[in-house]
């Protein structure tokens, strides 16, 4: 609870939702990033209007997750020259406001 976010991911409409179903947020999803921030670090995750929906820890560093944004999974071994996590932040490492 008293983790400060380092940075935000704006996320798009479908991600919104399927944040809401208990899914992962994937970078296909995610339209801009805020901040800079390393891998472990709290961020928050906002909808396109500004709204924090939640915070979670990311998978990746403001750089990396950069390169990524908008792109499939299945593309981040050819983007970053290794096999990282599918997901910016895993439905395990975040919480959703209510």
């Amino acid at each position: 609870g008293h983790l400060k976010p380092k940075g935000a991911l704006v996320i798009d409409a479908g991600a919104a939702t399927a944040l809401r179903s208990g899914k992962s947020l994937l970078p296909v999803g995610v339209r801009y990033i805020e901040g800079d921030f390393a891998r472990g670090d709290m961020l928050a995750i906002k909808d396109e209007a500004g709204r924090e929906l939640g915070r979670g820890l990311s998978a990746y560093d403001a750089p990396e997750a950069e390169k990524l944004i908008g792109q499939p999974s299945s593309a981040i071994p050819a983007i970053l020259g290794y096999s990282g996590r599918e997901e910016f932040i895993h439905r395990n490492d975040m919480v959703l406001n209510a």
